[in-house]
């Protein structure tokens, strides 16, 4: 198995590149798996080792997200709208709220073409510097300086599929994605790749990866370490625009100390 260090780095930014498809990454209110345009309801599932299954409701229409789970055995609501930079929090069982303000993210961050940067745009801690092939696919080569003065991560970036196909670290680690086949899952055509993640001296560890070409959307991931997250009962369509709104006549409270940051729904990314 890879060190667990070089685990611990390759995964923190496999969970930034793969944020939007599953109710834990909402802390970011950026859904770069899903394109801005689909609309779509489903139940996301998530395992993780040596834990019991938990699931949540995740509802997307444009740019704007809802999520439905419990926590600490209550239900919570969570939308999230971008292009307004608000998320709001939702009690059900007192009709009360409370709302969490960041920068708007423009429509622009998520439709079309994107980066690998942080904040989207290309800089001198972000690059590109080449391009390349993967699968057959025309992939982009960018630098990300993790700390000024260090040997940066290497990206080589699908703007289709909005994510690194392979990334380089700077202890030698290597995750690599390639393309298996196309399989159906619950009805649906996706794309199947496997993740391939090697460290220095360490074997191979690997896992899947199924992408919903149609919806631009990851379906199913069972990823290097073992954590599973999948999305059943997927229904495409016209979504109610008030699913996206506090319903009227309920109590606005302040949030939290802690809710600095949104909290993440047991049913996460």
């Amino acid at each position: 198995m890879p060190k667990p260090s070089a685990i611990r780095q390759i995964a923190t930014v496999l969970t930034l590149l793969f944020a939007g498809s599953f109710p834990a990454l909402s802390q970011s209110v950026q859904s770069p798996q899903a394109d801005s345009g689909s609309s779509y309801s489903a139940t996301a599932f998530q395992q993780l080792p040596g834990q019991a299954e938990t699931s949540g409701k995740v509802i997307k229409s444009g740019q704007n997200m809802r999520l439905e789970f419990e926590q600490n055995g209550q239900k919570v609501i969570q939308i999230l709208r971008p292009t307004d930079g608000v998320m709001y929090v939702l009690n059900p069982a007192n009709k009360s709220y409370f709302e969490v303000r960041g920068p708007a993210v423009p429509a622009t961050a998520t439709d079309g073409y994107t980066t690998p940067c942080p904040d989207a745009a290309a800089s001198d801690s972000c690059k590109r510097t080449g391009t390349d092939t993967i699968s057959g696919i025309a992939v982009e080569r960018w630098e990300l300086a993790l700390q000024p003065g260090t040997p940066p991560l290497v990206l080589f970036w699908d703007s289709t599929r909005r994510r690194a196909l392979r990334q380089e670290f700077p202890d030698g680690s290597v995750m690599a994605m390639r393309f298996k086949a196309m399989e159906e899952i619950n009805g649906r055509q996706t794309e199947h790749w496997i993740i391939e993640i090697t460290a220095p001296g360490q074997p191979v560890n690997s896992g899947n990866w199924w992408f919903d070409p149609e919806l631009r959307l990851v379906v199913r991931e069972e990823l290097p370490g073992g954590e599973l997250r999948h999305l059943e009962d997927i229904s495409t369509g016209a979504i109610d625009p008030a699913l996206f709104v506090v319903p009227q006549g309920w109590t606005r409270q302040q949030p939290p100390a802690q809710s600095a940051q949104p909290s993440n729904p047991p049913a996460n990314q």
